[in-house]
Order: C-alpha cells, then structure tokens, then sequence
C-alpha cells in the first residue's frame, strides 16, 4: 500500500541557488562519491556548451531533499551537487591564479562555506559521507589542500573531477578578452539557469516514498540505492539502527576496492538463502518480502554480518581465516584464482551453516569441483550459477549439512572422471595464472605430495610459465601457422621452469631447449627432455600422461 505522501514542496530552482541557500549532508549511509570521468566530462561540457550557446534554461535533473533540524539531508542528488561544488571550487581557484583574491573570497563565501563568528571555524554549505567528507572539505571546500592524500577510491574520483574542472576552466576562458567576466557569466548561469527540480519533504520516510516514485517514473538510479532507501523507508522509528547497519556494511565492502561490489555481494546474499535471483529481479523480491519494519532491520542486521564474510571470502589475509587451517584458507585462495563468483552464495551458505570440519573438507572438495568445471567447460554460466545458488538455498534450509551431502546433491553436475580426463587430453589454456596452477598442482602431484592443491599461484618472479613450442613460431620449427594456433596453448606443450632458465632459451630449437629441461627441478618438466623430438604427437601423448594425473589429482 503506498505510503501518503504530507507537506511536499516541489520547486524549479537554479543549482547554485540551491547550494548557496540551503546547510546539505550526504547522510552516513548514502554511497561515497562515484561519478567516472566520463559523468564529469559530460556534465561540465554541457554546462559550458548550454553557456556558450546562451541557452536560457539547461536541466539536469532531479534533487530529493528531507528536511532536517542543522542540516538538510540530500536522498538523492548528492552525486550532481558534488561535482557542481567541485566545477565552482576550481572557479574560485581560477580566480586566486589570477590573483583576484576578493573574487576568489567571493565565491567561496557565496557558494561553498561561511565562516562562524564566534569559533571562525569554516562551515561547509555541502557535506558528504563520512567516507568521503574529510577529504572533500580539505581538497575542495578549503583553497585546495595539497597535504591530504587519497586513500579511498572515491577520493580518487573526487581528485580526477577536480582536475578536469580545472582544465575545463582554464580552457574555457583561455581565448576570452576578459576571463574575469567571463568566469562570472558562469556563475551566473550555473545560479540562474542551471535547473534541477528540488524535491523538499519533511521527514524521511516521504523522502524514500518520493526517491522510489522517480525511480518508477524512469530516473536512473542504482540498485544499491533503491534497495538501501526502501529498507530505511520501512525503517520507521528505527531508522538510525538500519542506517548504521547499510554504513558498516558499505564500508566492509568499499574497503576491498571494488564499490561496484554492493549490489553484488546483496545478491549473492539473497541467491544464499532464496535460490537463484537475477539482478534484474532482486528489488522486487525483497520488496515482496521485506514488509514490516522488523524484518528490514532483521535484514541489515544479515546483510552487515554476510558483508564481514563475504569480503573475507575475497581477500583471504582477513583475520577471519585464524579460525581455520592453512589448508582451508588456501583452498580459499584457489577458488578465488579461478574467478567463479558464481559459487559465492553456496561458500556464504556453507560458511554461516557447516561446522568448521565440513567447512574445511567442502573447500576442497569445491576446488575439484571447479577445476573440473574449468577444463570441461562445466554447465555454462548461467546453469552454473543456478547449481551453487540452488545448492546454497539447501544448505541455508538445513537440507544439506555436510560435505558428503554437498556432493551427493551435486552428483548429476559434476564432470565423471571419465569426461574431465578426456577434456583434460586436448585441454588449451590461454589463461597463464590457470595454465601455471594446474601444472604447479599436477607437480606436486607426481611428487606425491599430500595435498597438491596448496599453491593456488606461483611466484612468477621465481616460476614462470614456458611454452616447449615457442608462443612466436621461429622458422626453425615443423609447425605450420594452423598447428602451430592448434598446439601453442596446449598444457601438453607447456611447463613450468625457473624464471632465469626460462628467460636464457627464448624461442630456441627443441635440441637447444632440452638441456634445460634435463636441468629443472621439476619432475614433469624434466621429463620433457626425455623425446627426441617435439611435434604434435609427442604433445599428445605428455598431454595424456597428464590428464591421468589429473584425474587423481582433483579427486571427487
């Protein structure tokens, strides 16, 4: 039932107005800055377009505003507001190059800060997010402070907005006869004709009621915002627990260095307990059942734990992992190496659900799995990411519990022995971080060492990668060009060696490389020097050789 929607006040007004006129903050729980270079190339070249042309209106959209008793809180907006304050702040940077310091105290007094009477603290006009407010006030509400450092992407983007304004500026007015008229007139045109429609409503549920009617009504916005101000909205009168809740977990995910990474961990979250959900499909089916006040701070309550996980799960130097064995973090860290996000809401539903034992036996056995999926090209990704979410919904409702009931649930999915070894004969792999893995493992293998999985990666500074059959095909090989596509990247033709052999041989003859071979530590790379040759059959028949290792290797 939609909610009613009191004392809202909708205006047409200048953007500089609107920044001049009103205290805003980004509140806590809002996403950190995230505008590309490309938003801000196009914004600033529109504005200055529209002003050159003298246009005597340019739009640029909306602004959602819920009013507050110090500040004004910006629902929606604060991403255009930003870098406006940041094109004014080089503005008055231009004018201090200028050495017209009164223009320059002009416009930050108007536009970007005032000064209290009392303290003579500086007052921003805009606040952003805690993420981003520190450096954003020292880097562009103040004259441009060169000591603080970016440690944040978002800070980063805030930095590459500010230097774009700055060129943007400089070019601008480089050809005028008067700059400083001409700087004004943009001033000007961003005060009086630079339009948003400033949406003004009294508290913040009506703010997220309005902020989801512009969205249903064709704005852009992102998931991620939909779904955070939905599940305030729902909030009611405890708002500031959910809020808290959605910050700590944006920042547990802002901290991996992927800011796109929210909408995804929420719908692996979700896949994790309620089966497999597209994004697409994931703000109406938590709409469907997130109804009630209790059950949205229930769901911040999850997700903000999920999160702790759920970035451990990526970035395995997480304290986390001190509760389990080596061997489980490194089977971690293989998972990740071979990038099958696909799996993340199964790992999040054995992780919240399995005893340590099974946790640590269910890694293993997915490491397998996936090195299986890999070679025989597995279900495709789509079917794939319905197994591991299908599977996930299971163990989340207590239906699998162990490791043994994973793979028997998995039973039909899973490549047979016979499939991946066949896969396995004629297997090419063009990524090297794969290529390397596999061999390193196989290696261990056939040194009969315990657990061959353990080195997810190797140090390519001390192992490296060699191609027997050169990956440039010299004239002094039997390959022709279509053999030589063929066979290149066939892990039959390829070896791991030390990195100062690998370099001393090049692109040499097999008769100059064989030497090397016979010298490697390593027992399938010795092995090479054994033919007397290297064509096509004899990648083959090592190829063969390996692939009834691997079957051994990556046992089910």
């Amino acid at each position: 039932m939609p909610r009613e929607i009191n004392h809202l006040t909708i205006e047409l007004d200048g953007i500089g107005h609107t920044i001049t006129d009103r205290r805003l903050a980004v509140p806590i729980y809002q996403r950190s800055y995230a505008w590309e270079e490309k938003h801000v190339i196009d914004l600033y070249d529109d504005i200055l377009t529209a002003l050159r042309n003298s246009e005597d209106e340019y739009f640029i959209g909306s602004v959602v505003i819920s009013a507050g008793a110090e500040r004004d809180e910006v629902v929606d907006g604060q991403q255009r507001l930003a870098t406006i304050a940041i094109l004014i702040s080089a503005i008055r940077d231009h004018f201090a190059s200028l050495e017209d310091h009164e223009r320059a105290v002009d416009i930050q007094n108007q536009y970007l800060s005032k000064r209290d009477r009392r303290s003579q603290e500086v007052i921003p006009n805009l606040k952003l997010n805690n993420n981003d407010n520190d450096y954003f006030y020292k880097k562009i509400i103040l004259f441009n402070d060169k000591s603080i450092g970016t440690t944040r992407a978002s800070h980063e983007r805030i930095e590459k907005a500010y230097r774009i304004a700055r060129n943007k500026i400089k070019s601008f007015v480089s050809t005028e006869s008067n700059p400083t008229n001409t700087l004004l007139d943009i001033c000007d045109f961003i005060d009086n004709h630079l339009k948003i429609i400033v949406v003004l409503v009294p508290d913040h549920a009506n703010a997220f009621t309005i902020f989801e009617t512009l969205n249903d009504r064709g704005l852009d916005l992102a998931i991620s915002d939909l779904l955070k101000n939905y599940l305030l909205g729902q909030s009611d009168n405890r708002l500031e627990e959910v809020q808290e809740n959605w910050a700590k977990m944006y920042t547990l995910l802002e901290s991996t260095d992927n800011e796109s990474l929210v909408v995804t961990f929420i719908r692996h979250y979700w896949s994790s307990i309620y089966g497999l959900t597209r994004e697409r499909e994931l703000y109406n089916k938590i709409k469907r059942r997130i109804t009630s006040k209790q059950r949205a701070v229930d769901l911040s309550i999850e997700l903000e734990k999920a999160a702790r996980v759920y970035v451990s799960l990526i970035d395995t130097s997480q304290s986390y992992w001190n509760d389990y064995s080596l061997e489980a973090k490194n089977h971690m860290a293989t998972l990740n190496l071979f990038k099958m996000t696909q799996m993340r809401p199964l790992l999040l539903a054995i992780m919240d659900k399995f005893s340590t034992t099974e946790i640590e036996r269910s890694l293993k056995f997915l490491v397998a799995v996936s090195s299986r999926f890999l070679i025989t090209g597995g279900l495709g990704g789509g079917a794939l990411e319905a197994q591991f979410s299908d599977r996930a919904k299971e163990v989340s409702e207590g239906k699998i519990t162990t490791k043994n009931g994973l793979k028997g649930a998995m039973a039909e999915a899973i490549p047979s022995d016979t499939l991946f070894k066949d896969a396995f004969k004629t297997a090419s792999v063009a990524k090297q971080y794969l290529a390397r893995y596999y061999l390193m493992t196989l290696e261990k293998s056939a040194n009969k060492e315990e657990n061959p999985e353990l080195i997810p990666n190797a140090d390519t500074s001390a192992v490296n990668l060699e191609h027997v059959l050169p990956k440039t095909l010299p004239s002094v090989w039997a390959f022709n060009p279509d053999q030589h596509r063929a066979y290149v990247k066939r892990l039959g033709n390829l070896a791991i060696m030390s990195t100062r052999l690998n370099s001393d041989i090049g692109n040499s003859s097999f008769e100059i490389k064989k030497p090397y071979y016979e010298a490697s530590d390593f027992t399938l790379t010795e092995a090479i020097s054994e033919n007397a040759q290297w064509t096509e059959a004899e990648i083959n028949s090592r190829q063969a050789r390996m692939a009834e290792l691997a079957v051994s290797t990556w046992r089910i």
